[in-house]
């Protein structure tokens, strides 16, 4: 009695509480529409902060709640259990793994480390403790719904191409999983929900939903949703009171079985050049899975740790990855694939953990269906959805959108299989402690949890925010070194990883030095840029990437200052370990190469590069550099051997100019001004509006005596750049001459 009455004396602050977490409930379901173009990641990084902040809000109201109301305090059931114990998983991998504080906070570019995980399971948490009633749910999820709407609406009345795609989430296979969960919310509502204003809402909203997914060119999502329409439809089938219904249900089954198996023996022509067709679609995925399964075979039991499949992607570097046929990208943070993922990040233990979230919620909706009781399209729905949902997370990964939706539809199943037990059970049936009861205690508490939020708040959210603000600013608004210097050293006001922050700043200096007006004081930008750099490399010893940047920062500083004799030793060291940690990409070789060459050791030089070639030899860029080595020594007949390899490997040095007059220099000794004709006039395909090149080809027609050619080209010279033709008309006075 004395409990009850504790709980009646402060009805207000539980109605504000309810109204906060409620309110707050409703906004996160929004998460998905947040972008901020001025932020860094604008797509990932407001969406997540939105959502932290909220959830933080949320909490600070449940907590209080809690304290006075036992009633709302968690009700443990097999789903919370195994959510619990994959949250527990992710933070003791951490620990054990390579890189913590990457593996807490993560990256601006994903925003999914264990700080965020935390934050879900406070969703998690929150929502069934205090959304008791289907009503509750529906209206939720009705919200969530209509975001996917707007969402769609975005995506259609998009003016431009390049508005469209992902829409508010920025990537189509993102956007695809997040309205895999709406359209299947809506198909529950619109088939559990007997009123026509339901049937309405839930219809219409099918009518934006599903034909946005179909149109996106998430094929994944694509067969998942078909997947999920055919698996439902054999569940209703299956679960039906009806026996005809069931019969037909195992027929069905039984004639797929046969049919797969039939075509998989026979396999008809169409059939084969399907196959041969996803198969070579998909040679880039398999490529990194490779890699992703060399990782785990290294650490099979707890893995490296969350968020650092980067630093195994680098150490089993496949050289193929610059080819277009293996998907032309060389940087991964992630496997695209659930499964290859987690075993990576937490190891063998990680997946089964995660595992046993779908497992125990599929067993668990699986009773709820085997029952017949009343409707069952609530559980069979949510059933389905988690068995597609993983399914196309076999070809992509989740961020927050598809993660908060995901949570939502955990807390969804939570209910459902709590709904029969009372959604107030009696106060005597809740644990309580008598020492929290007490009203100076209660006031305590109420104000620690307070000062806690305030502090994750800002710490945790807007901190990370400004600098995310603060390094696009310096990407973007510096006009000066000077002025980039001053949001750098704002940017790295954060407790977040910091790689990518000092990353963009050595590129900034970098990019500077490459101007021909760079200012006199770069060197000193140079050296900040390579010292912030070496704290990176001290923070991720094992990680190939900042060691590869340190190294190119040096190299474009010893380029500006070719006198300096601390330079080299230090980039030698440090490229020498970025090869020790990703020893098959060729990157390294190339910097570590260019070093050699400004040593004037040529011949170790031109075996760094011929190493480099060795890893890939289909991939032209590397001939290419070996080509310029040679051309460096005066060896132009080994620079044109391997300028026309890396021709002949997909390099194309026609399209641009810089690279297009080193490889004249080599040709105007090997072929003189006929083979210069020969690559000007190929180039001019991809460059018709180069003055330069016109007025080079006008030359070389005229050394070989194409005197009309030289005139034409020469004209073209003047008309591309009229300030040219005082230069035009003397060289046409020129050829009259002769």
């Amino acid at each position: 009695m004395n409990k009850r009455a504790n709980e009646r004396t402060n009805p207000a602050l539980e109605r504000i509480c309810l109204f906060v977490i409620k309110l707050g409930a409703y906004l996160t379901v929004f998460t998905p529409l947040i972008v901020n173009q001025r932020s860094f990641f604008p797509f990932v990084t407001p969406k997540t902060i939105y959502f932290r902040i909220l959830i933080e809000i949320m909490l600070a109201a449940y907590l209080i709640l809690v304290v006075y109301f036992p009633r709302y305090r968690p009700k443990i059931n097999s789903v919370f259990v195994s959510i619990l114990v994959f949250i527990f998983i992710l933070i003791l991998t951490s620990f054990l793994g390579i890189n913590l504080e990457r593996s807490f906070w993560s990256t601006y570019e994903r925003m999914t480390g264990i700080f965020t995980f935390l934050h879900l399971l406070a969703f998690f948490i929150i929502l069934t403790s205090v959304f008791r009633t289907r009503e509750d749910w529906e209206k939720l999820l009705s919200v969530s719904i209509l975001v996917g709407v707007f969402l769609c609406i975005g995506l259609i009345s998009a003016s431009q191409a390049s508005s469209r795609g992902g829409g508010t989430i920025g990537n189509t296979s993102f956007m695809a999983a997040y309205l895999l969960f709406d359209v299947f919310f809506a198909l529950f509502l619109f088939l559990e929900k007997k009123s026509s204003g339901w049937r309405i809402f839930s219809g219409i909203s099918l009518l934006f939903l599903i034909p946005v997914l179909l149109t996106s060119t998430a094929r994944g999502a694509i067969i998942s949703f078909g997947l999920g329409l055919f698996l439902l439809f054999l569940g209703y089938l299956i679960f039906s009171n009806q026996k005809k219904l069931q019969r037909a249900g195992c027929f069905l089954i039984f004639f797929l079985i046969v049919l797969v198996l039939i075509l998989l023996v026979l396999q008809p022509s169409f059939v084969e050049d399907k196959i041969k067709q996803v198969l070579k679609d998909m040679k880039p995925r398999f490529v990194v899975w490779e890699t992703a399964w060399k990782g785990f075979l290294e650490k099979p039991v707890f893995g490296w740790g969350p968020e650092n499949f980067n630093v195994v992607f680098a150490k089993f570097f496949n050289p193929c990855m610059f080819l277009s046929e293996c998907g032309g990208e060389i940087w991964f943070d992630r496997a695209h694939n659930i499964v290859l993922d987690t075993l990576v990040a937490t190891g063998i233990i990680g997946l089964l953990s995660y595992l046993f979230i779908f497992g125990i919620s599929i067993f668990k909706l699986l009773k709820i269906c085997l029952k017949k009781e009343g409707n069952i399209f609530a559980p069979l729905i949510m059933m389905v959805l988690l068995i597609i949902y993983f399914f196309h997370n076999m070809l992509v990964f989740d961020m927050i959108s598809s993660y908060a939706v995901f949570f939502l539809a955990l807390g969804f199943i939570s209910f459902l299989i709590e709904e029969d037990r009372d959604p107030f059970l009696d106060v005597a049936q809740t644990p309580s402690n008598g020492f929290l009861h007490n009203k100076r205690i209660q006031q305590i508490v109420t104000g620690s949890v307070t000062v806690l939020i305030i502090f994750l708040i800002y710490f945790g959210n807007i901190q990370p925010y400004l600098s995310a603000r603060n390094l696009v600013n310096m990407i973007v608004l510096a006009e000066s070194l000077e002025e980039a210097s001053d949001y750098f050293d704002k940017s790295l006001n954060t407790y977040m990883e910091k790689y990518e922050i000092r990353e963009q700043f050595a590129q900034k200096v970098y990019q500077v030095s490459l101007e021909s007006g760079y200012p006199s004081n770069i060197e000193e930008f140079f050296n900040y840029a390579e010292e912030e750099m070496k704290k990176s490399t001290e923070k991720n010893p094992l990680d190939y990437r900042p060691f590869l940047f340190l190294g190119k920062t040096y190299l474009a500083h010893y380029r500006i200052s070719p006198g300096s004799k601390t330079i080299f030793p230090s980039a030698e060291k440090t490229l020498k370990k970025a090869i020790e940690l990703g020893p098959d990409n060729q990157q390294a070789y190339w910097y570590l190469a260019e070093i050699t060459l400004f040593k004037q050791d040529h011949s170790s030089a031109y075996a760094l590069f011929q190493y480099a070639i060795d890893l890939e030899p289909r991939y032209g860029k590397s001939h290419w550099y070996l080509a310029m080595a040679y051309k460096m020594a005066g060896e132009y007949d080994l620079a044109f051997v391997k300028l026309e390899d890396a021709k002949n490997n997909g390099y194309n040095w026609k399209s641009n100019m810089f690279d297009l007059m080193n490889a004249a220099d080599i040709y105007s000794v090997i072929k003189g001004d006929q083979g210069l004709i020969t690559i000007y006039e190929d180039a001019l395909r991809y460059l018709p509006e180069n003055a330069q090149l016109w007025a080079n080809l006008a030359a070389s027609y005229a050394n070989v005596g194409r005197l009309d050619k030289a005139r034409e080209a020469a004209l073209k010279v003047s008309e591309l750049d009229p300030k040219l033709l005082p230069v035009v008309e003397r060289f046409l006075g020129d050829l009259q001459l002769e």
